[in-house]
């Protein structure tokens, strides 16, 4: 999924109905550096140079590096001042000073080409993040940097990094998110739950105060009391009512405790960071939230669970990505809690990839083909040993009347380079795959495949660790064998394949059991250790639980569905 929208695509739908796009000037000087520059531009930089020597970084900024910063004009400082009822520089103390310098200094350089809708790539040297977005006021648009000014001039190359010129000046967070939240009135049903679970106090830190590294920066979903009511939940004693199941929301195992664990992330994640990756923890114990972007949306929970959509929700893009002292605050849309699952079988299709749906006609459709090279699929990756066709990654469908012997499930397939072998002459040598949502507990993992040549053995890993069982290709079913004879042999029929006087071309495999400790989606691999006289045909892998009823019903059909 895209990890960030890039602003000049929002600028454009900003300005698309008839709207002016103010002109962003991009300048190239000589080699002097940001001090020197703001000395030789009085007209523009007076003002903003005293308070950078105010701060003691006229030095700093003018030693060669690669810096960015963010440069008010005097237009912007003027505005600064008269907001704040001072008369002039001078009335800026030095501790005033230093943070406003601090938050407008990246270690980095960073041209408006890299500006994202949400944080900027690297911290500013206060330590706290920046964040750009778009804006429009009376049809013109404008980029804005961390909603507190605007871009008037950007990319002035300098020798020692990128000047950008803004129309006011840049203040750090002060506020904790504890505080964020208590002090805004939209949130008074949100802060009393902060509060009566213990969570104000540990969100009320600072960074900069923080005995934990791990808990410097932290990422919070808070929900309005509109979205509270909207869900009926009319007031903190409704809410507690509803979600305090011992009595004492300070009990780590209340589920009002829960509720609001399960809306702290151990991490610093704005919005770009949110989509950026598929899950996070949080800190309810062994829980993740998962995410995702759709179109502009940006949603939690928004799951596939058995094949069946579970509909999350969406986080309120104005009034998320506030920076704290201690952190970033989003609101969610809509009221959530942590979704109570059991565990349950998961068959997952090594065919059922984003890209492949996407492709019209082609996912599961009727003797279709569709081949993939490295780096085009967002959630498998491969390594590979040669160059051309034999790396690729095949996706292929069966006839109207699927060929003689092939059974799959779903009539699709994979194929993994012309070879699945560690040498030259192979094509892969690894491959790996992003799995479905997988339920925290235990499952036997099962390997379905039609049965080819290769006697050298695969490795499954589940997460990085190698499973105790590997598989062959031509691993035998034997049809003369009843299922509790082949089930101790870690063997089964797993298809609709009829049963013959001989062997069943449709293998499946248990190759070990995994304990999934979170519920998340999760990452299964395959190594080749030797040759494999040719493609093999991948069908799917079985996720079964452990106490499921049974390990060999129901069977998977050609038409995609489950039968017993």
């Amino acid at each position: 999924m895209p990890a960030v929208i890039v602003i000049l695509g929002i600028l454009s739908v900003i300005g698309f109905n008839s709207c002016k796009r103010e002109h962003i000037t991009y300048s190239t000087t000589s080699d002097v550096n940001m001090y020197s520059y703001l000395e030789q531009n009085p007209d523009q930089f007076s003002m903003f140079k005293q308070i950078v020597d105010k701060a003691g970084f006229s030095t700093f900024i003018n030693t060669y590096g690669t810096y960015t910063l963010f440069a008010p004009n005097n237009t912007g400082v003027t505005a600064y001042l008269k907001a704040n009822g001072k008369a002039s520089v001078d009335n800026i103390d030095e501790a005033t000073a230093k943070k406003i310098v601090s938050i407008s200094l990246i270690a980095d350089t960073i041209n408006t080409q890299l500006f994202t809708d949400g944080k900027m790539r690297a911290p500013t040297t206060s330590g706290q993040f920046l964040i750009t977005g778009a804006n429009n006021v009376g049809g013109v648009s404008s980029i804005t940097i961390n909603r507190q000014a605007n871009l008037v001039k950007g990319n002035v190359r300098l020798g020692n990094g990128i000047l950008h010129v803004i129309d006011n000046v840049l203040l750090p967070a002060e506020q904790t998110l504890a505080k964020m939240v208590e002090q805004n009135p939209n949130y008074s049903i949100f802060s009393e739950a902060l509060k009566a679970t213990g969570f104000y106090d540990s969100l009320n830190v600072a960074a900069t105060s923080a005995t934990n590294p791990s808990r410097k920066f932290l990422t919070l979903i808070a929900q309005t009391n509109a979205v509270f009511n909207a869900a009926g939940i009319a007031d903190f004693n409704a809410l507690k009512a509803k979600y305090s199941t011992k009595g004492n929301p300070k009990d780590p195992t209340d589920s009002l405790y829960l509720f609001v664990a399960y809306r702290v992330f151990p991490e610093l994640s704005y919005l770009s960071d949110v989509v950026a990756a598929s899950s996070h923890p949080t800190l309810a114990p062994l829980e993740v939230t998962t995410s995702m972007l759709d179109g502009e949306k940006v949603l939690l929970n928004n799951d596939y669970f058995n094949g069946v959509l579970e509909p999350g929700v969406s986080l309120d893009r104005t009034l998320s990505d506030n920076s704290a002292s201690n952190g970033v605050l989003h609101s969610s849309a809509s009221n959530y809690k942590i979704k109570v699952r059991k565990p349950t079988a998961v068959y997952f299709d090594f065919g059922d990839q984003p890209e492949i749906r996407r492709a019209p006609g082609v996912y599961r459709g009727i003797d279709k083909s569709i081949v993939f090279e490295p780096g085009e699929l967002s959630e498998v990756t491969w390594i590979n040993q040669r160059t051309s066709g034999h790396q690729q990654f095949t996706y292929k469908t069966e006839p109207a009347v699927p060929r003689a012997g092939e059974y799959f499930y779903g009539n699709d397939f994979t194929y993994w380079g012309l070879r699945f072998q560690p040498d030259p002459k192979g094509g892969m040598s690894q491959i790996e795959f992003k799995t479905p949502l997988l339920v925290r507990g235990r499952y036997k993992v099962w390997i379905d495949w039609r049965r080819d040549a290769g006697t050298s053995p695969i490795v499954v890993s589940f997460d990085g660790q190698a499973l105790p069982n590997t598989f062959f290709v031509s691993e035998i079913v034997n049809d003369n064998q009843s299922d509790a004879l082949l089930e101790s042999k870690f063997l089964k029929r797993y298809s609709e394949s009829p049963v013959t006087g001989n062997s069943n071309g449709m293998v499946s495999k248990m190759v070990g059991i995994i304990n999934v400790t979170t519920t998340d989606r999760h990452y299964i691999r395959f190594n080749a250790t030797g040759a494999v006289g040719k493609q093999i045909g991948m069908d799917c892998v079985e996720f079964r639980p452990v106490d499921m009823a049974s390990q060999i019903l129901p069977k998977l059909y050609r038409d995609g569905t489950l039968r017993y």
